[in-house]
């Protein structure tokens, strides 16, 4: 192993360097940038520690992390949580492997029950380090072209129809600001209830379009009100679409499937040259209504390093441990749903 020493990014005050690295680094994702670091503090209040290996005076590394702490969920890092993609970017094996050391002994001194990295591509070094793989996730990525009508073409005959109905009932979508925010949040804050999950606060949202670059709302609108919604993020000639809300209740109407079309005909007219549809879990409901759109099917490598003595965390929604409670948080007032939300949250990464 290289003669890497690893420290703490507060510590060293390099954040130049650190931007630096990761607007290089192949594997980057925008939530590497620190940006996403002072989105996240002033969002949820956890203590970030961002780790930098350096060799010779040189970043060779970066691994950002977040603790957790929680009476209901335990207390656990996580890169990073609330976001789809980040973990380890290495220039070298040794490199990975340092700040994986590094964050272990971290946890250790801690004693935090488990890390997890939420990588996008593979760090074999992990593995034989003897942190646990689990790709129970993927990420769906449509690779666009100039025209839209060259994608229009290859849906299905049923899934353009959806759009032509939906159309025909007055749907319509738009790209907008910061000034949509509130109208999003109704339809994300309702959705979320009706799936029985705790909603972000909206100083989440609102942190992101004041410190992140290249944020826009997508909105689909019938009679004049918003039914459904995303959260559009741009990182070169790449959108992400981390954040999809539709009122249920609109269903019948395919405001989903409009809201769909309507964001890759979007990112065709801007340049870009990916959309991708967000994280999803293999074989669920959303999975299924993504790959209609004919993504690129993309697995993603989520790493844990497990203190003694506990086992991989299973904080999701398909977790039996945790469906009575979902089944009583979707039929909570939405007022309360609101309030209580946020609080609880915070705490689920």
């Amino acid at each position: 192993m290289g003669a890497y020493e690893v420290v703490e990014l507060g510590r060293g005050g390099r954040d130049e360097e650190w931007q630096a690295y990761v607007g290089n680094a192949p594997h980057a994702s925008l939530y590497h940038a620190l940006e996403w670091r002072d989105i996240l503090v002033r969002s949820f209040q956890h203590r970030a520690v961002y780790l930098m290996a350096r060799e010779n005076g040189t970043t060779r590394g970066v691994l950002p992390l977040f603790e957790m702490q929680s009476m209901l969920f335990g207390h656990f890092f996580v890169s990073l949580p609330f976001l789809d993609y980040s973990g380890i970017l290495a220039d070298t094996p040794d490199c990975e492997t340092a700040l994986a050391i590094a964050a272990s002994d971290l946890a250790r001194r801690r004693e935090a029950q488990y890390i997890e990295l939420r990588q996008s591509h593979p760090a074999a070094q992990l593995v034989e380090g003897r942190w646990s793989l689990r790709q129970h996730k993927v990420a769906l990525v449509i690779p666009l072209s100039n025209d839209p009508k060259a994608h229009w073409s290859e849906l299905s005959s049923r899934l353009r129809g959806k759009v032509r109905k939906a159309k025909k009932f007055g749907i319509t979508v738009l790209a907008c600001g910061a000034e949509c925010l509130d109208c999003f949040y109704r339809v994300f804050a309702l959705n979320m209830r009706d799936l029985g999950t705790p909603v972000y606060s909206p100083a989440f949202f609102q942190n992101i379009f004041r410190l992140a670059e290249d944020a826009t709302i997508l909105l689909a609108h019938r009679e004049g009100r918003p039914v459904s919604g995303a959260i559009a993020l741009r990182h070169g000639d790449r959108i992400e679409l981390p954040w999809i809300c539709s009122d249920y209740s609109h269903s019948s109407f395919y405001a989903n499937e409009c809201l769909y079309w309507g964001a890759i005909e979007w990112a065709c007219g801007i340049g870009a040259r990916e959309l991708d549809l967000g994280r999803s879990t293999l074989d669920s409901g959303a999975c299924r209504f993504k790959i209609q759109w004919n993504p690129k099917v993309r697995p993603l490598f989520w790493y844990y390093w497990l203190a003694p003595g506990n086992n991989l965390p299973e904080l999701n929604p398909t977790n039996p441990r945790y469906s009575l409670a979902i089944r009583c948080w979707k039929h909570m007032p939405l007022a309360l749903a609101n309030r209580v939300g946020p609080w609880i949250v915070r705490n689920i990464p």
